[in-house]
């Protein structure tokens, strides 16, 4: 009996992930597809693929040859999938973009919105994300995203710097003048932005027991600062707009990285992908002042 690559597709992101729960938002399903169409393979095969466990579920060790098999099929698919979308030309259809939420915040929701205004064909499927977006999987045709560099699998643009300051209400600084990271209250980044150079930074210069909240996004992290609690390390974009914080001067510590508009290497060569880059690309240098923190 042949094996059809979405049943394998089920089978492999629940090897990646360890978890039915974590493989369905992986897939975009819910939970019970997940353990139907795996209960279902096995059936059909007549084989156990999986151990379950009380933390998840594990390749049986008969299986575990399989997991670098499924690797390069799905390699092979996904790259079947992008060379099929080099051929369009045309923008209609759906157009996929992510990006973080401070650049979701910032104007770029703005931008999106004059896109799909342009093009009445399109329709724009837009993911706000702090996590890795894998494209070799065609998760997104494009990504506005902050990084000191392109990863190998990428090709795009660098737009401009992202800067990012200290900030704090005023009431909170006129409370608290001294200038050593012990003597404040500090707001923090947890996951998935902690890896950020902002998290490198704070755990090299603040003591761990006067970060007393960390957020899982600047957004959230800036409407923390914006009641008071206390200092927060923000890109510009989100603090300087603010009408509740002003930039901390006591803590001049000034940091960039850089602003991308990319796509998957080998969707480079697509017209439609290349025109779309262009487009947001233009978009998005026209926020250059804000995003380096002089606007």
């Amino acid at each position: 009996m042949s094996v059809a690559w979405d049943d394998l597709r089920f089978v492999l992101t629940v090897a990646e992930q360890g978890t039915l729960s974590a493989a369905a938002r992986a897939l975009g399903v819910n939970h019970s597809t997940v353990l139907r169409r795996v209960s279902a393979f096995e059936e059909r095969k007549g084989v156990q693929v999986f151990n379950r466990t009380g933390s998840g579920y594990e390749l049986t060790p008969e299986s575990r040859h399989l997991l670098m098999s499924l690797r390069a099929i799905e390699e092979q698919v996904n790259g079947l999938d992008r060379a099929m979308a080099r051929q369009g030309i045309e923008l209609d259809g759906p157009v996929r973009i992510t990006t973080t939420d401070s650049f979701a915040h910032a104007g770029l929701i703005r931008h999106v919105a004059a896109f799909q205004q342009q093009n009445p064909g399109v329709v724009v499927e837009l993911n706000v994300n702090n996590s890795y977006v894998n494209f070799t999987r065609m998760d997104a045709d494009i990504t506005v995203r902050p990084a000191l560099r392109l990863t190998d699998d990428l090709a795009g643009e660098k737009i401009c710097d992202l800067a990012m300051r200290v900030y704090a209400t005023t009431a909170y600084l006129a409370e608290n003048k001294s200038t050593g990271y012990g003597a404040h209250k500090w707001l923090g980044v947890g996951q998935p932005i902690s890896s950020t150079m902002v998290g490198e930074w704070q755990k090299l210069n603040l003591p761990d027991e006067n970060i007393v909240l960390k957020a899982s996004t600047f957004v959230g992290l800036r409407d923390v600062a914006a009641t008071g609690l206390g200092l927060a390390l923000l890109p510009c974009c989100l603090g300087d707009p603010s009408p509740h914080l002003v930039r901390a001067e006591i803590f001049p510590e000034e940091m960039k990285t850089s602003v991308w508009v990319a796509t998957h290497r080998d969707m480079s060569g697509s017209a439609r992908v290349q025109s779309i880059l262009t487009w947001f690309a233009e978009a998005v240098r026209k926020d250059a002042d804000l995003y380096e923190g002089r606007g």
